[in-house]
């Protein structure tokens, strides 16, 4: 990918509290930068938060298929890390602030994600629990070649979810992960092979690292989290009991505060 090329994306992004520190929040997939609202608000007065709508989720534009997914994201993204800010990711967005910060270190102050699915990891880590998402995603995928892809959102989003029943969710959160069900599939070929080699260049960030998962989370993202903690020099996992992989969500404080400890660790 050419980092000079202009973003064929203008992603649309809303902006959270006054703080003095700049940080930019990238959501996870079928979400939106509304997801940030619990954690902007604890962290109102510590920080400014620009939170991004990716592509295809949002008020921002569908990526149009082109090329591969993750590439396309990562390069609207990219301008706007445009000057040093801490950076905050959840699942897929958490993905993707691990790659900015390997494209763009200076600009980079410190990192806090909430379960990034690089489940890459785990071909290296655990292969088995590598094998079970990958029979999970093709289950999921099945439903979505099938023409059902209501079907698929349920499958993924019981796995995925912030733990409520399907039928219990709100017919805005039902609909919206029903149109977006097709991003996960396209995501696979990072998230899960690692076409864009990310894991092995893990070891190259030094800005402050936080990785956050919740303990009644998929074993997979356990492993997933220790993995990409093990691979970066000084890195901090924390993990949240209780809690599952909506934990930025359901569990707004808490993450947040240990998302301010890791700040404070990058501007003492």
């Amino acid at each position: 990918m050419s980092l000079d090329t202009p973003a064929s994306l203008p992603l649309h992004s809303r902006v959270f509290g006054h703080g003095p520190e700049q940080a930019l929040a990238l959501h996870c997939s079928l979400a939106h930068s509304g997801a940030w609202k619990g954690i902007a608000g604890a962290l109102e007065d510590e920080l400014s938060i620009q939170a991004l709508d990716l592509p295809s989720h949002g008020r921002s534009p569908d990526w149009d298929g082109t090329g591969d997914l993750t590439e396309a994201s990562l390069k609207a993204v990219l301008p706007y890390l445009d000057r040093p800010m801490h950076l905050i990711g959840h699942s897929y967005g958490g993905v993707l602030a691990l790659m900015l910060a390997l494209e763009r270190p200076e600009f980079v102050k410190s990192i806090s994600v909430y379960e990034p699915v690089l489940m890459a990891v785990a071909n290296e880590d655990a292969p088995e629990l590598g094998d079970w998402n990958r029979e999970h995603m093709r289950e999921v995928n099945g439903h979505i070649k099938a023409g059902d892809p209501a079907m698929a959102a349920r499958l993924f989003m019981r796995v995925w979810g912030d733990g409520r029943r399907w039928d219990d969710l709100p017919d805005e959160l039902r609909e919206g992960s029903t149109r977006r069900i097709t991003f996960i599939g396209d995501s696979q070929p990072a998230i899960m092979e690692d076409n864009q080699g990310v894991v092995a260049r893990l070891g190259n960030i030094k800005a402050p690292l936080l990785v956050m998962d919740g303990g009644a989370s998929p074993e997979l993202m356990h492993i997933v989290q220790e993995g990409i903690a093990a691979r970066v020099e000084g890195a901090v996992h924390r993990r949240f009991e209780g809690q599952a992989h909506m934990g930025p969500v359901t569990n707004p404080k808490d993450v947040a505060a240990e998302i301010l400890s890791n700040i404070r660790r990058a501007t003492p």
